[in-house]
């Protein structure tokens, strides 16, 4: 039984994650291995719980096994998901990765490229539009918020009509700096379990709500030409507006500090 220890990271549907470590036998001799286990289960709590069992919905507790299993993630040289070793049931087995941060510029760059060269494939279990499916169970409840951020909220209809006549690709659907790693001159992406179809563009938010620096010009530079300039656009703006409003919202209510210059920047960046 080789050595093992707990290991950060996982979704909502990740029951545990474990770092294995040990010598496995290899051509007459023993060689090292380290690999990263992960576990999942479906979430029982919560006002997502409901749609745990929904292959369309967000909160899907097996679409990370499926994703990992069904050959559809980058696998390189610019833009890879961790390398799967097997899958046996709800449990995955990946490569541990190890890197530094990965420039934010650099893999929205890496993101257009990969965007632009995949298709959106059939196959029941991918992700709908992550931001609707969670505004549909959100609600506005009274926070100190500067009074335009509320008013992003009340525009949830016609920004979401708006997000709905756009080109459709693949998306990542958790794109945010703490997901993407640096290695060996690739940009590794963490966190499978939100793998859907959403909007061009969409997918930028989550990397520039945790940067507060637009990667637009970057995305655009890596799909050379594949999407107009005012679909990506309004797809990253118009999921930077709703979702942090949502994320100023849902901060003040837990009594939490905003980020410096958090409400300025989503209001900057408002269609």
């Amino acid at each position: 039984m080789p050595p093992a220890e707990r290991a950060p990271g996982g979704g909502p549907a990740t029951g545990a994650v474990t770092r294995l470590t040990g010598l496995a036998a290899c051509d007459g001799g023993e060689v090292p291995f380290r690999v990263v286990r992960k576990e999942f289960r479906p979430v029982r709590t919560g006002r997502h719980a409901p749609y745990a069992d929904d292959p369309r919905h967000w909160a899907y507790w097996r679409r990370e096994p499926l994703a990992y299993a069904s050959g559809l993630l980058p696998c390189g040289p610019e833009l890879a998901a961790p390398r799967c070793h097997g899958v046996v049931d709800d449990v995955v087995y990946l490569a541990d990765v190890t890197g530094s941060p990965e420039s934010p510029g650099l893999a929205a760059r890496r993101l257009g490229a990969w965007q632009a060269g995949a298709a959106v494939p059939d196959v029941p279990w991918l992700a709908g539009h992550q931001l609707a499916q969670r505004l549909a169970v959100s609600e506005w409840t009274p926070v100190a918020a500067d009074p335009r951020i509320a008013g992003l909220w009340r525009r949830q209809g016609e920004l979401l009509d708006a997000l709905a006549r756009l080109p459709v690709v693949l998306t990542h659907g958790g794109f945010s700096p703490g997901n993407l790693l640096a290695s060996e001159g690739t940009t590794v992406v963490l966190d499978w379990a939100t793998l859907g179809a959403g909007p061009v563009g969409a997918d930028l938010a989550a990397t520039a709500l945790g940067t507060l620096v637009s990667p637009m010009e970057d995305y655009l530079a890596g799909a050379a030409g594949r999407f107009r300039r005012e679909d990506a656009e309004l797809g990253y703006r118009a999921t930077v507006a709703l979702t942090g409003a949502g994320r100023v919202h849902w901060m003040l209510s837990r009594g939490m500090r905003l980020p410096e210059g958090y409400e300025e920047f989503v209001l900057s960046q408002t269609p």
